[in-house]
């Protein structure tokens, strides 16, 4: 029963909830952020392993260099405050501070929820897997983005769900639905789930990059501007 548990099929849902619903207009195949440099902090959590923090941060690292932006990517634990390069430290040297840029975008993934529903895997051993086993992840990435000065432009909270459920019966049924009935974008085989949530995900940091990035040009002018003759310093 083990072995059969380990090689039948799953399926994976994801559920966009808050955060991932909001508004994207910023086209990622325009360059909107060549006059910008950032540094890009995934941070380990309670989510993530140290491998997949520092692949998380590559892929956001690529997405805004392929829009024009100047990125150094880091990881640090979650609340340490110490960093960890994608470089490996030369022997006898201290490691550096991550560099100053114009702007730094901060992630950090939590898990929210767990459910792991019993009476499913009892139904799953005893129909063979024909009833599909289910389980549930609720997760949150937290965004922060700031300037040099440590001001922040941008806080939000990204939340979703994963859905997985293991079983032939599961697994085939929705086999044969996405093979002859469902439209290529309603797929939830394969790594459907896996591509829905990274392109809502980097559709939002995008989106939420860009309006830190308006928030920041508009303060500097401000700040940059003469006073008026006879006004308040």
């Amino acid at each position: 029963m083990l072995l059969l548990a380990a090689t039948t099929g799953c399926i994976h849902v994801y559920q966009p909830m808050a955060g991932f619903h909001g508004p994207v207009v910023v086209d990622p195949q325009a360059r909107n952020f060549g006059d910008l440099s950032l540094t890009v902090v995934c941070e380990r959590g309670d989510l993530l392993t140290a491998a997949e923090a520092r692949t998380l941060c590559q892929h956001v690292g690529t997405l805004f260099e392929q829009q024009g932006a100047v990125v150094t990517t880091t990881t640090s634990e979650s609340g340490a405050g110490e960093f960890e390069f994608e470089e490996p430290a030369v022997p006898g040297e201290e490691e550096a501070p991550p560099p100053a840029t114009d702007l730094t975008l901060e992630l950090t993934s939590r898990e929210l929820h767990k459910a792991n529903d019993p009476v499913s895997w009892v139904l799953f051993f005893i129909s063979a897997t024909v009833v599909p086993a289910v389980t549930e992840t609720s997760f949150a990435v937290d965004v922060t983005i700031k300037d040099e000065s440590g001001f922040v432009l941008v806080a939000d909270s990204l939340q979703g769900r994963l859905v997985r459920r293991m079983g032939v019966g599961a697994w085939g049924t929705n086999f044969l639905l996405d093979s002859f009935l469902r439209e290529d974008a309603d797929r939830i085989t394969g790594d459907a789930a896996h591509q829905d949530l990274s392109d809502d995900l980097y559709g939002q940091l995008g989106q939420l990059l860009f309006n830190a990035k308006m928030q920041w040009q508009v303060l500097s002018q401000a700040a940059a501007a003469p006073s008026l003759p006879g006004a308040p310093p």
